[in-house]
């Protein structure tokens, strides 16, 4: 990363002006601590799939990390990235470890519910910078906006074949087959994904269609849950995908001369849970349309003002979904081992899902490979692999510092 800046002409890392793309652009909403690993993969994925052009990002006091120089990098293909620190946007809540000025001592930890405390300060963080943010986009007129992380990803619901029954038909199997027709017959929305090249276009092309009367809206063609005026937060299944190797020449098929695609989380891991294993769900939200009060968590933003009653919802009946992956261990070991352990455990009989480096065009292209048409070989060499191999050695060297401390 250094020898890309020291050999890169003058205006390499020049921000140029936010760059527009038909038929919008997508925002997001993006806390950050220690994430520089997989930080490049996770803007340039979003840049070309959503198409991702707004960014506030909130960094962590305590990261060991500066992710300025990545952003000012994607600044120079038209992001216009906001970075806010030292917790500048907080909002003092009523209790006494939601207060900015909050500093534990060895008193506080002899506190019975000292953890608790920790983690509720963590969740009330997150509603902080969530609304902050979406209150901000709101004044610039933004639209549909991500509240993701850096490990996970917004994908296309494409339909599998081992999807077990629909959530919504307990114990009915009328009901079951009711689906599986209009998944066998291409008329469910599920099967008009691979229409679309960006899911910006995708909800284009939704917008203003309505749900043929007397048709079930989780049986129609047309997906009708993004110009709802009453729902502007749209709850997505999220899906773990396990730190499982696949067959190398597999994962290199469709990527571009000069990439590794083990260096990419999205192309080299392909085993996911079931579709009937969700974890807690994520959002999109129409930041044009959002509330501004205070939101009430990060799995589920707002509440009658959020589609569904909770943060589980019918996977069957959505467009996208989220994908979060472990990683590998290099992106994963500030966590520890026990952890990383834990969450490849969690599903045994993961199933292979080959969706998310697919990027819908007639070239059957993966996503990177569209990332490269958009903004030329050697510039997404710059802002991917390369950020992210440096990345690797940055992270190496604070270890070793480290270990010649002890």
């Amino acid at each position: 990363f250094d020898s890309v800046m020291r050999h890169a002409p003058k205006d390499l890392a020049k921000p140029v002006k936010e760059d527009r793309p038909l038929p919008f652009s997508w925002s997001a909403c993006l806390l950050i601590k220690d994430n520089n690993i997989i930080l490049p993969e996770w803007l340039a994925y979003h840049y070309t799939v959503l198409p991702l052009r707004r960014l506030i990002v909130g960094v962590d006091p305590s990261s060991n990390f500066d992710p300025q120089p990545i952003f000012d990098m994607y600044a120079t293909i038209g992001m216009n990235i906001t970075v806010w620190k030292n917790h500048s946007y907080w909002i003092d809540g009523r209790k006494f470890h939601e207060k900015k000025e909050f500093h534990p001592d060895e008193d506080f930890y002899k506190l019975e519910h000292s953890y608790r405390y920790i983690q509720d300060r963590l969740v009330y963080h997150q509603k902080v910078f969530y609304t902050q943010c979406l209150r901000t986009l709101k004044s610039e007129n933004r639209t549909w906006t991500t509240v993701i992380d850096t490990d996970e990803y917004l994908a296309f619901n494409y339909y599998d074949p081992l999807e077990r029954g629909v959530t919504w038909c307990v114990n009915n199997a009328t009901c079951d087959e009711e689906y599986l027709d209009t998944i066998r017959g291409g008329t469910h929305f599920r099967t008009k994904l691979n229409q679309s090249a960006t899911a910006a276009e995708y909800i284009a092309k939704n917008v203003g269609q309505k749900v043929p009367s007397g048709v079930n809206p989780r049986l129609s063609s047309v997906d009708d849950k993004f110009d709802n005026p009453d729902e502007p937060c749209i709850v997505l299944s999220r899906y773990l995908f396990i730190s499982k190797e696949s067959d190398k020449e597999g994962i290199q098929h469709g990527v571009d001369e000069g990439f590794n695609a083990t260096n990419f989380n999205t192309l080299r891991f392909r085993h996911r849970s079931s579709l009937a294993v969700a974890q807690t769900g994520k959002c999109i939200v129409d930041a044009s349309r959002s509330p501004s009060n205070l939101i009430k968590g990060p799995h589920r933003l707002y509440g009658k003002e959020c589609t569904g009653g909770n943060a589980h919802v019918h996977n069957a009946a959505m467009s996208f979904r989220v994908h979060h992956y472990v990683g590998s261990w290099e992106s994963f070991r500030l966590r520890g081992e026990k952890l990383f352990k834990e969450r490849n455990n969690l599903h045994p009989s993961a199933v292979v899902d080959n969706t998310t480096p697919q990027y819908s065009s007639p070239e059957n292209l993966t996503w990177l490979s569209q990332f490269v048409k958009l903004v030329g070989k050697e510039k997404a060499l710059d802002l991917t692999q390369r950020i992210h191999l440096h990345e690797v050695w940055e992270l190496e060297k604070n270890f070793l510092k480290l270990k010649f401390k002890e």
